[in-house]
């Protein structure tokens, strides 16, 4: 039994309100506050691409997003324009409810990550040590709540975000690659038994997964100039979702996905939705 299930990216799934909740740590991610030594700061408000917590670190912004499986840092120029990772590095003293972990920071796709055990909708702070050349600066952050509502449709790389189940997928086209994120209902990365290819117009884009960012992906010219159908496989559960064609590379808040799909999660995908 297959089952169709029409989604807008930033509507809340299998029947929630169609307006996405914001996450726990939005009530402080346009504040800001002093960094800690080295931090150059400013008096403007920031705004927040990911849901996260935005401050200044000497000529640049970072954004901090709390996830149960760690923090997730983005940055960005004085404009607020997204930066490359290439060539930074650092640390950072995570601290949750479990206790203090000091973590490398790992490139994952557009951004640093510190993994870390840390409790869904449990405070938790961080202190971030960003190198850059001979540079060292540091800041900090700390949030109330740890992790994203679930069904949330943020997106976490700036591309189109739909569901099916339990799942979520996000999808880019950039630089002539097909990019797809599987996440769980809380928006954890899904790394294990993941496979997929994608529909690219009459082509066929077979998707290679890389476990370290969690990311499939394939080369296609023109990648994000057209609708495209991706099809993944998480362990038994197969399914499919459409995204639609954009014209410049944005927020995923422009697009919208729509999937059907069978296997253990089909049911939670036939909520309003028809099956045949």
């Amino acid at each position: 039994m297959r089952f169709f299930l029409p989604l807008l990216a930033l509507a809340a799934c299998s029947g929630e309100q169609a307006t996405a909740p914001a996450p726990p740590q939005a009530a402080a991610q346009t504040s800001h506050a002093a960094p800690a030594a080295g931090g150059a700061a400013g008096d403007h408000a920031h705004t927040s691409p990911h849901g996260g917590i935005v401050k200044t670190v000497g000529e640049r912004h970072v954004e901090a997003l709390f996830l149960p499986g760690g923090v997730m840092f983005y940055l960005s120029d004085a404009a607020e324009q997204a930066l490359p990772i290439e060539g930074f590095s650092g640390t950072a003293v995570v601290k949750g409810a479990a206790g203090v972990e000091t973590v490398t920071l790992a490139p994952m796709g557009d951004h640093l990550h510190a993994a870390a055990k840390l409790g869904h909708g449990e405070p938790a702070s961080v202190v971030l040590t960003l190198n850059y050349g001979n540079k060292a600066e540091s800041v900090s952050f700390e949030v109330p709540s740890v992790g994203l509502a679930e069904h949330d449709h943020t997106s976490l790389h700036g591309g189109q975000v739909g569901m099916w189940g339990d799942f979520h997928l996000e999808y880019l086209g950039k630089d002539d690659e097909h990019r797809v994120w599987v996440t769980s209902a809380r928006r954890l990365p899904v790394t294990q038994a993941v496979s997929g290819s994608l529909k690219d117009g009459d082509t066929v884009v077979p998707l290679t997964f890389d476990a370290a960012t969690g990311m499939l992906s394939g080369k296609a010219p023109g990648a994000g100039s057209r609708a495209v159908l991706v099809d993944v496989k998480v362990g038994e559960s197969s399914f499919s979702v459409a995204f639609n064609a954009v014209e410049k590379p944005a927020g995923g808040a422009e697009g919208h996905g729509h999937g059907h799909g069978h296997g253990a999660h089909g049911a939670h995908g036939a909520h309003g939705a028809h099956g045949h």
